[in-house]
């Protein structure tokens, strides 16, 4: 697999994590020790409070019929042991298929252990967020 390939893959398998509840996993895609996560529903600098946070926030979307979180556009810039991905996120309910929101990530890789791994995260809604954020 090539380094394109294996981006494409940790950001499906980020979002399929999630929407699964398998936290340990969705850890395993992060680099052990650098966690930057930016998002208007929580940012973090550590793994520890980032999933934490997105334990809750799985419960959050769970309350509301669950989510599956659909990678589009991808673009992938790879330098060396470094790469970046910018890229659409859209969001149905998983019961109902109905329309959650859609979202611009930009997230950050480096290879650490002949693996690549999540380093930086960044998730901006395109739709207004204050009724949900209620």
């Amino acid at each position: 697999m090539n380094a394109y390939q294996e981006i494409l893959n940790l950001e499906s398998r980020a979002e399929m994590t999630f929407d699964n509840g398998l936290f340990d996993e969705h850890q395993s895609l992060w680099a052990e020790n650098e966690c930057q996560f930016e998002s208007p529903f929580g940012s973090f600098n550590e793994a520890e409070g980032y999933i934490k946070w997105l334990e809750e926030f799985y419960q959050m979307t769970q309350n509301l019929g669950g989510t599956r979180h659909l990678v589009l556009n991808p673009i992938v810039e790879v330098n060396g042991d470094t790469a970046s991905f910018t890229g659409y996120l859209y969001i149905i309910n998983k019961s109902d298929g109905s329309f959650m929101g859609t979202s611009v990530m930009k997230d950050k890789f480096k290879i650490i252990d002949s693996e690549w791994k999540f380093v930086y995260r960044s998730v901006a809604p395109d739709q207004d967020l204050s009724q949900l954020l209620k």
